[in-house]
């Protein structure tokens, strides 16, 4: 059992390297589509089985971090380095994960793990918590994005964690005065009490998870008309995207079905950006919020199962050769990797030297 406020670098969303390199932008470039098996959270060691990329990471630069030399992992990558004459510069992306990984898709979320660990080309700086640590100035002051995990003593029942005033305050700072991004996720738990945390970090921006946790209609199926969600590997979907408002464009880039399973839907104010929403005869659920607040950024996605390997590489690939199958694996119907991208990239406009480079699935990069 970790002491609260210890560190822990993991292949569990460990060895989150995202990546400040190469600093030309709108090129087309390849990243991991189904990392290998990985070693789950807490226990500080990183990457997946077999690789073609080593990567050397900088250790943390807070005084409690424990972090991984290097890690492996799986993927046809390379790495980039930043080219475009004597003014370009490439700074550190660093980013913290805060709180558990999820419980409930299959295998976990081992190929999160492992495509951002084998994608992080050039330099990259990641931290995961998987104990709460105190939102000081100087712990965030660190990082650039923050990714929400399940913020919990175990992902799926809790205890919940709580924030002082003084927390939610420096929190605020910290996106609004000194620049930073947050990214949110939520759905880890069938104990609705699980976002409140959450919405007293993001109070400030207006944007709010709703209680209930639910999942929108599932949209696919074969040429008989049969729904194939909780078939192949799938979850439910969303499909609607604003790709109108261009402050929010860019998230929906690449992007045309994602998986969902159990969210929370989310409010949106009259000066927040709804990306993705669902619709219905009788009502529109906003799934992904995102709003500029100061010189920082809030995003508000309202699932975790994007961190899960079957949103990557299918159940356990146990359907890969199922005959039933065909063209209805996650990894043929769902562009989670670029999703992930396009979240990251967005939290961090100025981040322009921030690639993913793996060529086992291309990845467009802006």
């Amino acid at each position: 059992m970790k002491e609260p406020g210890i560190v822990v670098m993991s292949a569990a969303i460990a060895s989150l390297a995202l990546v400040a390199s190469s600093c030309a932008s709108g090129t087309l470039l390849g990243q991991e589509a189904n990392g290998g098996a990985g070693s789950s959270g807490g226990n500080g060691s990183g990457g997946g089985a077999g690789g073609s990329l080593t990567l050397t990471l900088p250790t943390s630069g807070s005084g409690n971090s424990t972090s991984d030399a290097s890690a492996s992992a799986s993927g046809d990558a390379e790495t980039v380095a930043c080219t475009d004459g004597s003014d370009c510069v490439c700074p550190t992306l660093s980013v913290a994960v805060v709180g558990k990984p999820g419980a409930w898709g299959d295998s976990s979320d081992t190929a999160f793990q492992n495509w951002l660990n084998s994608s992080s080309a050039g330099t990259a700086k990641v931290d995961n918590y998987l104990n709460k640590p105190a939102f000081t100035a100087d712990f965030l002051a660190a990082y650039n994005v923050l990714v929400l995990a399940s913020l919990g003593d175990t992902s799926s029942n809790g205890p919940w964690w709580t924030f002082s005033a003084s927390e939610v305050a420096t929190f605020q700072d910290w996106i609004e005065n000194k620049g930073g991004g947050v990214i949110s996720l939520s759905g880890y738990s069938a104990d609705n009490n699980e976002i409140n945390a959450k919405n007293a970090l993001l109070a400030f921006s207006g944007i709010s998870y709703h209680q209930e946790n639910i999942s929108p209609a599932c949209i696919i199926e074969d040429a008989n008309h049969n729904k194939m969600c909780y078939r192949c590997g799938n979850p439910y979907q969303i499909k609607e995207w604003n790709r109108s408002d261009p402050v929010i464009a860019n998230l929906s880039l690449g992007v045309t079905m994602i998986g969902i399973d159990g969210g929370h839907p989310i409010t949106a104010p009259a000066d927040a950006h709804v990306a993705a929403m669902t619709t219905t005869s009788t009502v529109v659920n906003d799934w992904l919020v995102g709003k500029i607040v100061g010189k920082g950024r809030v995003l508000v996605y309202a699932d975790e199962w994007i961190t899960y390997t079957n949103q990557w590489s299918g159940q356990s690939g146990q359907n890969a050769n199922d005959p039933s199958c065909t063209n209805f694996l996650p990894q043929q119907l769902y562009q989670t990797s670029q999703f992930w991208y396009n979240m990251i990239r967005w939290t961090q406009p100025t981040s322009n030297c921030f690639k993913i480079v793996d060529t086992g699935q291309p990845v467009t990069v802006w």
